[in-house]
């Protein structure tokens, strides 16, 4: 690859901007790295927040937004080309720390995979991130099990998607049930698999929950919104169950003070999961399975 500039999306934390720039330099290559060509790069929330100065990258990664591509490989350095089995024009998906609303980004080999031929660039760019943060959130962190019920919280919200439909096939006669506040987005829970919905701003999802697995609760849930939904959700868990927090979207405190008693006595497990900042190491492990 010949050139050394790029066209990048560079973002304002005072008013939350966006612009593009057209002389950015291509990132180098670091030992390990493979450079990716971006066809598409996907949208997260943490994008979102990265844009209004809530979210700032883990030291060492690019101040450019974007953590999920898609795109063809130009370049790679010595290791990658002696263990990725990637070769240049392979078309990839890759999970990174930032950079992917450019032209050209790098990415550890051990974080992209091959794109099967079905798949479009824009497709492709939506999993990495979003499929991996939610395989994360039910096997490693929830324990998700046959036969078990889980609860998704904004259940059409990319990562909300993708729990959906991997519960399904990840493990045998799982139930889903997702919550939204639309009924826009309870249809999208609906097609995804889920096998209950519930509209979060209508109805009480604790009663709702314990009507459906009647009285006995849930196994595992996936909790985007944090604070607010912290006392139906403890009292929505079955014994032995799991809460994997996956994000504070109703704020970081609880409406009421903590009941130890109820974690005890229920032995519950609650689990705070991130992504973006996991070391190398994890983020290899996770790709691999």
């Amino acid at each position: 690859m010949e050139e050394n500039t790029m066209k990048s999306i560079s973002h304002n934390t005072s008013d939350a901007s966006l612009r593009l720039v057209n002389d950015t330099t291509v990132p180098p290559l670091k030992e390990g790295d493979v450079l990716i060509k971006v066809s598409a790069a996907g949208v997260n929330r943490l994008d979102l927040l990265q844009v209004r100065g809530l979210y700032p990258p883990p030291p060492g990664e690019s101040e450019i937004l974007g953590v999920e591509v898609s795109g063809t490989i130009v370049s790679l350095s010595p290791l990658a080309g002696s263990n990725s089995g990637f070769k240049i024009g392979d078309r990839v998906m890759a999970l990174i720390g930032g950079g992917g609303y450019a032209e050209y980004c790098t990415a550890p080999y051990q974080c992209v995979m091959a794109i099967p031929q079905s798949l479009s660039f824009d497709k492709a760019a939506a999993i990495p991130e979003a499929y991996l943060t939610a395989y994360q959130g039910l096997v490693w962190n929830g324990d998700l099990q046959d036969n078990q019920t889980v609860l998704i919280h904004a259940g059409a919200s990319s990562v909300g998607l993708a729990a959906i439909q991997l519960a399904r096939v990840l493990r045998e006669g799982v139930v889903v049930i997702a919550t939204s506040r639309t009924e826009e987005k309870l249809v999208q829970c609906t097609e995804n698999g889920a096998h209950f919905v519930i509209n979060s701003k209508e109805k009480d999802f604790k009663e709702e929950v314990m009507r459906i697995t009647e009285g006995k609760g849930v196994d595992v849930i996936l909790d985007f919104i944090g604070g607010s939904y912290w006392d139906n959700n403890i009292a929505s868990l079955a014994t032995d169950g799991h809460i994997v927090l996956l994000g504070m979207l109703g704020g970081v405190t609880t409406p009421s003070p903590v009941n130890l008693g109820l974690l005890l006595k229920k032995r519950l497990t609650v689990k705070g999961s991130t992504l973006r900042s996991r070391s190398l190491p994890y983020k290899e492990r996770l790709v691999s399975e």
